[in-house]
């Protein structure tokens, strides 16, 4: 008998198949991004988060988890608001048009039973050493979305990407909730105020996803949970003409 998590799998990879997201990789078969030993250099990155449905409503999760924020954490820059505040200097935001994942993101928001939380594309140069960014998205709850966290991305031979994302499912104000779930922390240096979460809603679950994954350029990466799923493309950037390498 397959288990719960097997199912989420298998419907998955029919779903991505279908609507030609998935590309599976395995580390045997990876090759280096580039030629040579650095491949430090500029790229286009572009990330998908979403959530899943769920299959088994009384699916327990453990209570005892931790949430941080890595030290030296960058924030996205904001393309809507057209402002740059709190992010890095090393991260340029890609307008929507020029985003790669756009169908795919589409299909997801479109589908009924996939829920958009997160897309957003930039363009950085990806060292040796690791940089964290703030990840957020879904619906606010008490001044905390649904989605936060963070991912490290960074290159050797290969490029890596390092998950530390946790979504939460808010209940309505006053629900008896009988598990005792981690307080959510604030992001680091950020100019938002402390909520009392005892007059907001309560939290009902967190499910966290912590992953790594070597993957190489020019392909789009997909990362698992019962819950939730990232889909992740980095494209080296020409700097000599600024576009993409396709």
């Amino acid at each position: 008998m397959f288990s719960i998590l097997t199912k989420h799998k298998i419907c998955a990879l029919m779903f991505f198949l279908s609507a030609f997201l998935l590309s599976a990789q395995s580390l045997a078969q990876l090759t280096p991004t580039a030629s040579g030993p650095n491949h430090e250099k500029l790229y286009q990155v572009e990330v998908i988060v979403f959530g899943r449905p769920e299959a088994n409503a009384q699916e327990t999760w453990p209570t005892d988890i931790k949430l941080t924020y890595p030290e030296n954490i960058v924030s996205l820059p904001d393309l809507d608001s057209g402002s740059d505040s709190g992010s890095s200097e090393n991260l340029v935001a890609v307008p929507t048009n020029e985003r790669t994942l756009n169908p795919q993101a589409t299909t997801l928001a479109r589908s009924g039973s996939y829920t958009l939380l997160f897309h957003q594309a930039w363009r950085q140069t990806i060292y040796a050493s690791k940089t964290n960014i703030a990840i957020s998205g879904g619906k606010v709850f008490n001044g905390h979305h649904e989605l936060e966290g963070s991912i490290t991305l960074s290159v050797g031979q290969y490029l890596k990407i390092q998950t530390n994302l946790w979504l939460t499912k808010f209940a309505p104000a006053g629900t008896n909730i009988t598990e005792s779930w981690p307080e959510l922390p604030n992001l680091p240096n950020s100019f938002t105020n402390d909520v009392d979460a005892s007059l907001g809603n309560a939290i009902q679950r967190i499910v966290k996803l912590n992953q790594e994954r070597s993957m190489r350029s020019n392909e789009v990466h997909y990362i698992d949970h019962p819950v939730m799923g990232l889909i992740i493309k980095i494209i080296p950037v020409d700097t000599t003409t600024e576009t993409t390498i396709n």
